[in-house]
């Protein structure tokens, strides 16, 4: 069997003939993104073989010059039979951590709530005085348990996992029959899913969780209470597979990578979990409940799933409804008795974090008013309606405003540039950037910003191409790449200069066209336009400083007065707050699910009209933006 060494880790493994470079590498330790999930594509897992011999279809994928030095796609390599040694380059790491601001970290925003809602959690926590064992009864200790706990909910059938039954014999005894059940109601049945002793009433949790394509976040609640004490977000492990849902599709192929893909979204979910536990005391064991939101695909991965069916007409998921699962079938590190709710899928490509998202806006409610939804994500899900009716569909955006694929891109986190100004005669910058740090790159807003800008500046044409006739210091051109340096090298946390070059808005203007054209399209298959509406929600986590004019501006959303538009946050995470602590709004989210008509863009012609109309600033059309016109002919900046 060869030996593959890596360098300059230096860490070696041990494989045989013919496996994959990128699988040796994984084997090592080794981490090396490929975004594009192993197609070939993106050439992001680029290597250099130093010495041995291997079997590659490089290629044609890199240029000639690459391919005479040794470089080699990982995903496109295989080993053969002599030993080999591989240089890898230095990849751009992604930026872990959270970045939920502390300040905002532990709000409910009850504006988001409905004025009048019951509490009513899944799982609650019952103190109970169990009379001690008498001789005459013949009564065992699951007898006495059960005879107390209906005692007080009525004579329901009480069902107990043999996780729960080790608990209840010393418990009962610890504390003279004081005991605290931690019970979970289902079809008139009481299921025990913990026994302790004392009275633990007061500890009681459940965690929040939206898992997203680019990221994960979620909130520590105190049941009791039903208040959020904690929140955390990171990236999910997952992107180094592929940056979207189809490059993870792509790459679950394979029984082992489907596997490898589970295992690293638990991995983020139960590092988040143990960081907001320890930073508030609680054992994760004491996590009694959780409500998870995500979009189909990232459901499936979860759940370990085959997803190569929702990428294949007619596009069908495993399931759109996922039945409650114990915690000890999932692998979430909390307790594992613990019953899980995922929010209700409606299509291929709309999931559980729409459903979820869409109970914290009138779409939830009786209004008549119709009413647009818009989650941007790496996926832009959209929804209208009112209480007649809701149609649905998605669009893959991309990750642009959530960092992925621009180049100096990153998620809303400290150091990232979120606000940007451009001198309209001289073309170059001021900026903001969270926690107002030193700039470490730009994120969603700040992107719209800076694209905006440029283009009421007439730096950019509607085209996303630089000026090139008149001189700007910020604009640099090197034979076909143009860049603008945003902030120059001696500003920046990493030593070198942050810029956006005419790639990166090529990206940001196709995201901004997949949303826009999107919604377009729903309104007019419904015979409305976007005059027709009362609100238009706008959901995802990049938009905390959005810009409404300047997302006007580049067309991403509709030219509208700016008291239609209602900021959200991640209603994702929001909406699995709210069904953790009330059944009333688990119930209504199914019924929300069981109402949507899903559309599928992909069988619409006409989608790709509507998309290649909106790929300009801000369209083609000027009369669907006259506010941006005039802002034009004014030259604002």
């Amino acid at each position: 069997m060869p030996i593959i060494e890596f360098r300059p880790s230096g860490k070696t493994v041990q494989v045989l003939p013919l496996t994959e470079l990128a699988d040796a590498a994984r084997l090592a330790g080794i981490q090396i993104e490929s975004p594009c999930g192993g197609k070939g594509t993106c050439g992001k897992c680029i290597v250099r073989v130093v010495s041995g011999e291997v079997d590659s279809d490089s290629l044609g994928m890199l240029p000639h010059a690459a391919v005479a030095e040794g470089y080699v796609l990982t995903c496109k390599t295989r080993i053969l039979e002599s030993d080999v040694t591989i240089e890898v380059p230095e990849q751009a790491s992604l930026e872990g951590g959270q970045f939920v601001p502390e300040d905002e970290s532990h709000l409910i925003r009850q504006e988001l709530l409905p004025r009048q809602w019951q509490y009513d959690p899944l799982a609650v926590k019952w103190r109970l005085n169990v009379a001690p064992p008498k001789p005459e009864e013949g009564l065992s200790d699951l007898d006495r348990l059960s005879r107390a706990i209906q005692h007080d909910w009525g004579r329901m059938q009480v069902e107990y996992s043999l996780l729960g039954i080790r608990k209840v014999a010393d418990a009962l005894r610890a504390t003279n029959g004081l005991v605290t059940a931690t019970l979970v109601r289902d079809s008139g049945r009481l299921h025990v899913i913990n026994i302790e002793s004392g009275d633990t009433t007061l500890r009681h949790y459940a965690i929040a969780i939206d898992v997203g394509t680019t990221t994960i976040a979620i909130q520590l609640i105190n049941l009791a209470v039903a208040q959020i004490v904690a929140a955390r977000s990171d990236y999910n492990d997952q992107l180094s597979c592929g940056l979207d849902v189809i490059s993870r599709i792509n790459y679950s192929r394979r029984p082992d990578r489907l596997d490898e893909l589970r295992r690293r979204v638990l991995g983020t979910i139960n590092r988040l979990i143990h960081q907001v536990a320890k930073s508030h005391g609680v054992d994760p064991h004491e996590i009694s409940n959780a409500a998870v939101s995500g979009n189909t695909v990232m459901t499936h991965l979860l759940l370990g799933l085959n997803p190569e069916y929702l990428r294949l007409a007619p596009y069908t998921p495993t399931l759109l409804q996922v039945p409650y699962l114990r915690d000890s079938e999932i692998g979430i590190d909390i307790n594992p008795q613990a019953w899980i709710h995922f929010s209700p899928c409606v299509g291929s490509y709309v999931g559980g974090d729409i459903t979820a998202g869409i109970l914290c806006t009138d779409l939830a409610t009786e209004t008549e008013e119709i009413n647009l939804f818009i989650d941007i994500g790496t996926n832009g899900e959209i929804v209208v309606g009112n209480n007649s009716f809701l149609m649905a569909c998605a669009c893959s955006a991309g990750p642009a405003f959530e960092g992925g694929g621009i180049e100096c891109g990153m998620r809303a986190a400290t150091g990232a540039i979120e606000k940007v100004w451009v001198d309209p005669a001289k073309g170059t910058t001021r900026y903001s950037t969270i926690g107002n740090a030193r700039p470490r790159g730009i994120c969603g807003s700040g992107m719209i910003d800076l694209v905006a800008r440029l283009f009421l500046t007439g730096w950019i044409d509607a085209a996303g191409k630089f000026e090139r006739s008149r001189p700007c210091p910020s604009i640099r051109i090197e034979g076909r790449r143009a860049s603008y340096v945003i902030a120059p090298a001696e500003e920046s946390a990493s030593g070198k200069p942050i810029v956006i070059t005419e790639t990166d808005l090529d990206n940001i203007i196709r995201t901004k066209a997949s949303i826009y054209s999107a919604c377009a399209l729903m309104l007019n298959q419904l015979g409305l336009s976007f005059g027709d509406l009362s609100h238009v929600y706008v959901a995802g986590g990049f938009g905390r400083f959005l810009d409404l004019e300047n997302a006007t501006v580049i067309g991403l959303i509709p030219d509208l007065p700016r008291g239609k538009f209602h900021y959200l946050g991640n209603s994702s995470l929001m909406g699995s707050y709210m069904v953790v602590v009330s059944q009333e709004f688990r119930q209504r989210q199914l019924q929300l699910a069981q109402r949507m008509t899903y559309l599928e863009l992909n069988t619409d012609p006409s989608y790709m009209e509507q998309y290649t109309a909106a790929l300009f600033l801000p369209h083609t059309d000027p009369d669907r933006f006259p506010s941006v016109h005039r802002l034009k002919l004014k030259g604002k900046a």
